[in-house]
């Protein structure tokens, strides 16, 4: 348990805002190091559970449909899962996530593109002249995603190249920029540009209304919410948890001012 802090007692500055002290002294190079072996590793074990969990649920599913068998209708795939530790919304994540044939994680893009052609069969199955022509586009946004440099000359007008290369340089840097909601300082002064404040505050009532597409977006904000009430939970001292939720505002604000500013400048710069 977290020790308690008398109400009349300053907060430290690590108590404020925890990791400052890392936040400023990070660095790029060594975080690499750090962090590649632990990506590595995770990719491994992210394999082994999501292998070992289909396994148990085609093992089980098995046994339950034989009425002959012991444990039919006594111990199914939630009973597993709650001796090994975990929820039945990451187990059946895991599991869409898992391609037995090729015994690997699919990728979240790879999974899109699955559901889609669950969606509509006939998805892929376009002609050789217009796949060649999907191609060369492909081929041309992603020269100038690599380089900046847009090759007019091998059809980048004519294949309509450039509103899809400035919505994905924006989407680039709007992912970037929710990143650094854990890497960089907060900004706390926005002066005539806190588009949080006399915007998304003014507009409160439309942003509310706001619902997700996906099945997998609902889960992963539950996720998050969940996950922030755990944390600020944790704190027993009500000034430190108001510190604390303080601090994630504030972040989260920037962030928003952060993409406003990025989705001016692709407007702008619009054709």
């Amino acid at each position: 348990m977290n020790e308690l802090i008398p109400s009349n007692t300053a907060l430290t500055p690590d108590q404020a805002f925890p990791f400052q002290k890392e936040i400023d002294g990070w660095n790029m190079e060594s975080a690499v190091q750090e962090l590649r072996p632990k990506v590595e590793q995770l990719r491994k074990v992210s394999l082994d559970v999501a292998r070992d969990l289909w396994i148990a649920h085609e093992a089980l599913a098995q046994r339950g449909g034989d009425r002959r068998s012991e444990d039919a209708q006594t111990f199914g795939f939630c009973d597993f899962l709650e001796l090994v530790g975990l929820s039945k919304k990451t187990a059946y994540l895991w599991l869409k996530l898992y391609d037995p044939s090729g015994d690997r994680v699919l990728t979240p893009e790879e999974y899109a593109l699955a559901n889609a052609k669950s969606a509509n069969p006939g998805i892929g199955e376009l002609s050789p002249e217009v796949q060649s022509l999907q191609s060369k586009k492909e081929q041309l946004i992603a020269h100038a995603m690599a380089t900046g440099e847009r090759l007019y000359d091998q059809g980048w007008n004519e294949l309509g190249c450039e509103k899809e290369y400035r919505t994905r340089v924006l989407n680039k840097k709007l992912s970037d920029i929710a990143r650094e909601l854990y890497d960089k300082k907060v900004k706390y002064n926005w002066k005539d540009n806190d588009y949080f404040s006399t915007t998304v505050l003014a507009q409160g009532k439309n942003y509310a209304k706001f619902t997700l597409q996906t099945k997998e977006q609902m889960i992963a904000q539950n996720e998050v919410l969940e996950m922030m009430s755990r944390y600020l939970e944790s704190f027993e001292d009500p000034s430190v948890r108001m510190a604390a939720v303080c601090n994630i505002g504030l972040r989260i604000r920037s962030t928003i001012n952060s993409m406003h500013e990025a989705d001016l400048e692709f407007n702008s710069g619009a054709e």
